[in-house]
């Protein structure tokens, strides 16, 4: 699945990881996805983030089992993350939690050497031969034991994680730059009479598909789903934690910002929910980076985003900033001023792209691109 060469090619455009990942927002409603160096903070915002969206598409219950694997899986990847100073697409871990329609879909993955690989797939092998009853002995037996391995095998949370699962753990290694690329996957059922193990299967190869895909345009965060004061506040923390050892990348934080608020204003909604369904991707690009949004628009509106983005391109300096520093009221309410502060801070014209697809509104994506 993976090249062997360090540096991946990109083959898949940004913009069709926003519309693939966008467009099925009504059946996944929530996703995020991020790779690279963990830390006690970026974890802490995962789980900030991640909790009040369990909790407002689903029950308590729910919430609660998926939030357990969260915690346990992402002190792991903390804990056994690759690091590479040498530019390694590979650096740090990879997290991806998805609700699907059955399950939350939940993976793990790290580099690892063909030798740690070679005990891991071992004793992952072993969990996953194992039935209910058998688990929960091979629990207790680690426990009295203490049996923790030192390359990150079949500890006591990794048993307790797929004791914790519905369904089978899945696990896969891909070859990758003289080692392997490990990916965990586990699920949490949303309805136990719904489940289908079976399907459930597949999801690792989704989360494979989305890390490649990630790899080739150099993502580090992609977020999917409603837009609101709480995620944005979480998504603007986790920006200021990914890229806190940067001082020209300071500030970044508000662009996203001002960036999802102007999705949460204007998105179009056929949800029956708190908040504008969007998406959110950062790209690092070369030593900048650019941020995207996607969103459904009103039916009949294209013609009007893409003249009022037109206009905003073309202007100059002069004329943004005089846009910018009126004080009148009727002036800073009027629809654009969002964008006209983006186009002036990013330095660059604003990129978008607005698809169609079968009764579904316009899906409208924009590119903020960073000095």
């Amino acid at each position: 699945m993976f090249s062997q060469a360090v540096t991946l090619p990109i083959n898949k455009s940004a913009y069709d990881i926003i519309y693939s990942t966008g467009k099925k927002i009504e059946t996944e409603q929530f996703l995020f996805a991020c790779r690279g160096s963990f830390n006690s903070s970026i974890t802490d915002n995962i789980l900030f983030l991640t909790e009040g969206n369990l909790l407002e598409l689903d029950s308590p219950k729910v919430a609660k089992k998926v939030y357990y694997l969260m915690i346990e899986g992402l002190q792991n990847i903390t804990r056994h993350q690759y690091h590479d100073d040498s530019g390694s697409p590979f650096d740090g871990a990879l997290f991806i939690i998805n609700r699907r329609e059955q399950a939350y879909s939940i993976t793990y993955g790290n580099w690892v050497s063909a030798a740690v690989k070679e005990d891991l797939e071992k004793n992952l092998a072993a969990i996953v031969s194992k039935d209910v009853v058998e688990l929960k002995e091979y629990y207790m037996e680690i426990l009295n034991n203490s049996g923790f391995s030192s390359k990150g095998g079949a500890g006591l949370g990794l048993v307790d994680m797929a004791r914790k699962s519905s369904g089978k753990l899945s696990f896969e290694f891909a070859p990758v730059n003289g080692g392997f690329f490990y990916y965990l996957n586990l699920n949490i059922a949303i309805d136990k009479e719904e489940y289908d193990e079976e399907v459930a299967s597949d999801y690792i190869h989704d989360a494979m598909t989305l890390h490649h895909e990630m790899l080739e345009c150099d993502a580090q965060i992609i977020f999917k789903g409603l837009l609101h004061e709480s995620n944005v506040n979480h998504l603007s923390n986790q920006i200021d934690s990914t890229l806190n050892e940067s001082p020209e990348t300071r500030g970044m934080s508000s662009v996203m910002t001002e960036l999802l608020r102007n999705v949460a204003k204007h998105a179009y909604s056929r949800l029956n929910h708190l908040g504008k369904p969007g998406v959110f991707m950062l790209q690092k690009i070369n030593e900048s980076y650019a941020m995207y949004s996607g969103n459904f628009i009103s039916d009949g509106k294209q013609e009007l985003v893409e003249k009022s983005l037109k206009s905003i391109n073309g202007l100059s300096t002069s004329q943004l900033n005089e846009i910018i520093d009126k004080k009148h009221a009727e002036d800073a309410s009027k629809k654009g001023t969002g964008l006209v502060r983006l186009r002036k801070i990013s330095g660059h014209e604003i990129g978008y792209e607005i698809k169609e697809f079968g009764d579904n509104p316009p899906y409208f994506i924009l590119k903020i691109e960073l000095n």
